[in-house]
């Protein structure tokens, strides 16, 4: 199909094309090492922390009285009375459901997890007007465990065609070896990997996979699709963070979190050209595998102001984590034509049917820095009856940033900040005191989908905007809206015991894509080539809990 495409997405493309020469003049291995949707996946977050904290989904803010409320406001810190130290394990229960072109499939996972522990001291009161307590913790916050295989028909375009559309028109086949000279390694992986040709000419590139009708031969999409994934990995936070009591009427906190991500992934694409009743079946075959791990640093302060004894508000400001980051990754393509011609337009012989290539094991250092978060508070505390709580949480993800390993800012950031604006949470939760040493707990949280250009959330047909991915990968995932619905119960067992257990379940909603929108760089409108994408499999991943917290008070 040959179009005129948009100028923006001209723009976009031409932009990738500048930052893919400055990474190869720094010295980055790949070209279009990290994408829009890369940073965007590094962000996330989850609900993670004691029972107590999750069962009222974690609305701490202006609560404290619970380490894990660090994350919400450093200035709960302050509300311990006594020292005290506390361990959570989870057992979790994962479903991931693909839906794509009609068809759906599910997959789960079951696992037992040690997910925190922490401790609080009360260095008691300075003086008759503050006290002073410390605390230190760890906690898992995410979890990247995630499967699922997807299966389609016939599409109009094939990533072949993605593939030649991203390709310069005017690079010379002889340099495609992986050296990002002047082309993606995608283009490299697919020229030789037999999906690619050069147009007569020497100008531009198109899809392999041609067939004779009415006596000519077409480029043709594959008849049908199929597409594995597996992702594990975590985001484990290390906090520490001190809070200081002024008369029981302010309280003041400052921490700072170090940050640990591990993410691997691995993902199996194949397409297949079955035609005149199976005496073709040609097909193209993609695996890529990527393996990410960070360190991060964020600081956070906050306040919490008590009015009055049933009334509480807080205030808290977190910095963005800054990450420092390291991406291994390879990918192997192969593809099966039989229907290839010689110079003379003679059939080429079986043993050239089949092609394939394998990219070097290669890495990228770079640095990111996740959306900073402005977090508000509400709390009305009805003595020791019970207490409603209510949390508003503010994040930019606009502001997202990626660098490389010198601190040179990449042109993905443009992108972001062009793509995603903010993100809104808002969380709720209430306890209930039948008896002194029973508390019945219960929590909701809403988590608005950051993307704010229209078109790319789109959801509902092919792509409407161009997204790199990185390296050979052409797949990507945009985030939708997320809720979680908790509850759960604590009992004091002695003066110093007591236990905590927590229900949480988070529903999810994502977007992915096997190839996105791409269009060529050809200066003659006439022959531009513009790929329209497979609409993206809409993916529901709902994650049900069960966390008990011990706490030891002294």
């Amino acid at each position: 199909m040959r179009i005129k495409p948009s100028l923006k997405t001209m723009k976009k493309i031409s932009a990738y094309v500048i930052g893919a020469a400055l990474s190869v003049a720094s010295g980055v291995p790949s070209v279009y090492a990290q994408g829009e949707a890369d940073a965007i996946r590094y962000s996330r977050t989850e609900l993670g922390g004691s029972a107590r904290f999750r069962s009222m989904a974690g609305a701490f803010g202006a609560l404290g009285g619970d380490f894990s409320a660090i994350g919400q406001n450093p200035a709960g810190l302050g509300i311990f009375r006594s020292s005290e130290v506390s361990a959570t394990i989870d057992f979790s229960s994962i479903s991931n459901r693909a839906a794509w072109q009609g068809s759906s499939e599910t997959f789960n996972k079951n696992k037992l997890l040690f997910t925190g522990i922490s401790y609080v001291g009360s260095w008691g009161k300075a003086n008759e007007d503050v006290s002073v307590n410390f605390g230190l913790g760890a906690k898992r916050v995410l979890d990247y465990e995630r499967s699922f295989r997807i299966a389609g028909g016939e599409q109009k375009f094939s990533v072949a065609d993605y593939v030649a559309a991203q390709t310069p028109g005017k690079a010379n086949p002889s340099h495609f070896n992986y050296n990002g000279l002047e082309s993606s390694w995608l283009t490299d992986l697919g020229y030789n990997a037999g999906w690619i040709a050069q147009l007569p000419g020497g100008y531009g590139f198109e899809s392999i996979f041609k067939y004779k009708q009415n006596g000519e031969y077409q480029i043709f999409g594959p008849s049908s699709t199929a597409f594995d994934l597996k992702e594990t990995g975590h985001v484990w936070n290390y906090d520490f963070g001190l809070g200081i009591n002024i008369q029981d009427t302010w309280y003041l906190g400052a921490s700072m979190t170090y940050s640990d991500l591990q993410f691997d992934t691995n993902t199996f694409y194949q397409e297949n050209f079955s035609f005149n009743n199976g005496a073709i079946n040609d097909y193209l075959k993609l695996e890529n595998t990527l393996s990410t791990s960070g360190s991060g640093l964020n600081i956070g302060i906050g306040a919490i102001y008590r009015p009055a004894d049933a009334v509480r508000i807080g205030l808290s400001y977190y910095t963005p984590t800054w990450y420092w980051m390291k991406s291994y990754y390879r990918a192997y393509g192969s593809s099966y034509y039989s229907q290839g011609v010689d110079s003379n337009g003679q059939p080429l012989p079986e043993n050239l049917y089949f092609m394939s290539s394998q990219t070097p094991e290669s890495y990228n250092t770079y640095q990111m820095s996740s959306p900073g978060r402005f977090v508000a508070s509400l709390a009305v505390v009805a003595g020791k009856i019970g207490l409603l709580s209510m949390d508003y949480e503010l994040e930019s993800y606009g502001q997202i940033k990626l660098k490389d390993e010198n601190g040179t800012a990449y042109v993905d950031n443009k992108f972001i900040s062009e793509d995603f604006g903010s993100r809104h949470t808002i969380r709720l939760g209430g306890e209930l005191r039948p008896i002194s040493r029973l508390s019945l707990r219960a929590g909701y949280s809403h988590t608005s989908n950051p993307i704010k250009n229209e078109k790319l959330k789109a959801f509902d047909g092919s792509a409407q905007v161009t997204v790199f991915p990185m390296g050979a990968m052409p797949h990507y995932e945009l985030p939708g809206n997320s809720y979680t619905v908790t509850g759960g119960l604590g009992y004091r067992f002695t003066r110093n015991l007591s236990g905590d257990l927590a229900v949480i379940y988070r529903n999810e909603k994502s977007y992915y894509y096997t190839f996105g929108r791409m269009v060529s760089d050809d200066p003659n409108p006439a022959n531009v080539l513009e790929v329209e994408s497979p609409a993206p499999a809409k993916l529901t991943r709902s994650n049900f809990r069960l966390a008990m917290t011990m706490s030891y008070r002294f």
